[in-house]
């Protein structure tokens, strides 16, 4: 029976690459199916800034030469992807009108990688502006659209990262994660979404936010794609100061492994206070499944939301300050008004409010490495709030300040964790629900390991949106 363009839409990264490997799909074929898809559903879902795809099909077609002269270079040799548009390639917006026409000299390092690996670059895909803004059609991009409700934001700030994967126009893509960028718009779209540990994959030509809390990373619909393409982008880069000069394991080795005896630590104290019911109980659900599967579950003590939010912000802020400075005294009416707002908080940060938040910051790191080392993993809801509607108009006041913006992502940027976003469930309104699953620095392995090994006992990565 033949294989229908939806269908090949919504197969996973991992079964794609095995049919390209034994030449039942060809590189040109799969692409030329995506780039339909983006043509058909694209108009409405406004996930792409850019799409390349004269430039997709020419690597394709060379991908297809390469492969039937048998030089396979392993799972991404062929698979069509898309990287959030501040990635430095070609055309490069930061979802800002001050870079509207700003075009990459060369790609940076990630791309160059995925490119290396044999991925096809499909095109850039749209984030909050400058990866900090929100989404507003007053904004100067149009707004991304999750793809299980045209009228409800995707999560960001790897907005079109989040939609355009979930919506089947990507087989993964790549995002970027200073306070959850990653994780928040995988569980808006019911993906899969990896913030390696803090300089496994490079940030060389990556537009900043935060030099301190940066990571990049990968997006997809399955642990298992998350793993293959983690693979093929990380690893030692002397052009990020913060890269580590790590070995790169095989990310993929541990999945299958059963997860019996595995310790995993539940930090409530940060979100029992303002997780709303719906999420808390899916999360609660997915708790009582790992224990299930072997795991040893046991709570474990943490700071409070609100002494993380206290934390955080103050660095994202002023960190993003700096690097806009120019741009501000210069051109302060090219960014939309609340992305303005945002900047100008950052510069009221004191040296001294700056410095306290870094040594708090650095304790709080220690006391879970210690933890480490009585637990495997951490485990927690992704945010505790579902996402609302996309505005017209950029919101009265900051979400700095805003009541029920409860997300626990970052507490993993300020520790650098490896930390894995999956679905578990779907709110009464047909949105997606999910958690997050933390684990020592480097070892991706064991994380996904158990996220593969829960994604394995459900159903909900079966599930996708009906476009």
């Amino acid at each position: 029976m033949a294989t229908t363009n939806a269908q090949l839409a919504y197969m996973s990264l991992a079964e794609v690459a095995k049919r390209i490997a034994t030449r039942e799909l060809s590189p040109r074929e799969v692409t030329l199916a995506t780039i339909d898809r983006i043509t058909a559903i694209e108009p409405k879902l406004h996930s792409y800034y850019t799409i390349l795809a004269a430039d997709a099909l020419v690597a394709a077609e060379e991908a297809e030469k390469q492969i039937q002269k048998g030089n396979y270079k392993g799972p991404l040799h062929g698979i069509p992807l898309a990287v959030k548009d501040i990635y430095e390639s070609g055309p490069t917006t930061g979802g800002s009108k001050l870079r509207k026409d700003y075009v990459a000299r060369q790609d940076c390092t990630s791309v160059q990688k995925l490119k290396q690996a044999g991925g096809i670059i499909l095109g850039k895909l749209a984030t909050y502006e400058f990866a900090f803004g929100v989404p507003t059609m007053a904004s100067y991009f149009q707004p991304a659209r999750n793809p299980w409700n045209l009228d409800i934001d995707p999560g960001g700030s790897s907005s079109g990262s989040g939609a355009a994967v979930a919506a089947g126009l990507a087989y993964g893509a790549m995002g970027s994660d200073t306070g959850g960028s990653i994780r928040w718009p995988a569980f808006c779209c019911g993906i899969v979404g990896m913030k390696a540990t803090y300089g496994r994959v490079s940030r060389a030509g990556v537009f900043p936010l935060s030099w301190n809390l940066d990571h990049t990373g990968p997006m997809t619909r399955t642990v298992e794609d998350c793993a293959l393409m983690l693979q093929g982008c990380a690893g030692y880069d002397p052009l990020d100061p913060a890269s580590a000069n790590e070995p790169v394991p095989d990310f993929s080795a541990k999945l299958g492994r059963d997860i019996k005896g595995l310790r995993i630590g539940i930090p409530r104290r940060l979100f029992m206070s303002n997780c709303d019911k719906e999420i808390l109980a899916s999360v609660e659900t997915a708790i009582a499944q790992m224990t299930t599967l072997g795991a040893v579950v046991t709570d474990v003590d943490s700071i409070t939301f609100e002494e993380m939010f206290a934390l955080i912000w103050p660095i994202i802020a002023a960190d993003a300050a700096a690097y806009h400075l120019e741009d501000m005294k210069t051109r302060p009416g090219d960014y939309n008004p609340d992305l303005r707002m945002m900047l100008a908080i950052g510069t009221l940060v004191s040296g001294t409010g700056y410095l306290q938040a870094q040594r708090a910051r650095d304790q709080i790191r220690r006391d879970m490495l210690r933890q480490l080392e009585t637990v495997d993993l951490f485990l927690m809801p992704t945010t505790g709030f579902l996402p609302g509607r996309v505005r017209s108009e950029p919101p009265a006041s900051s979400f700095l300040t805003a009541d029920g913006f409860s997300i626990y992502t970052p507490l993993m940027n300020l520790t650098g964790f490896p930390t894995l976003a999956l679905p578990c469930g779907f709110s009464a309104s047909g949105l997606p629900i999910g958690f997050e699953l933390a684990g020592k620095p480097f070892d991706e392995a064991t994380v996904f390991q158990v996220g593969h090994a829960y994604e394995q006992s459900t159903s909900w990565h079966q599930r996708h949106p009906a476009l």
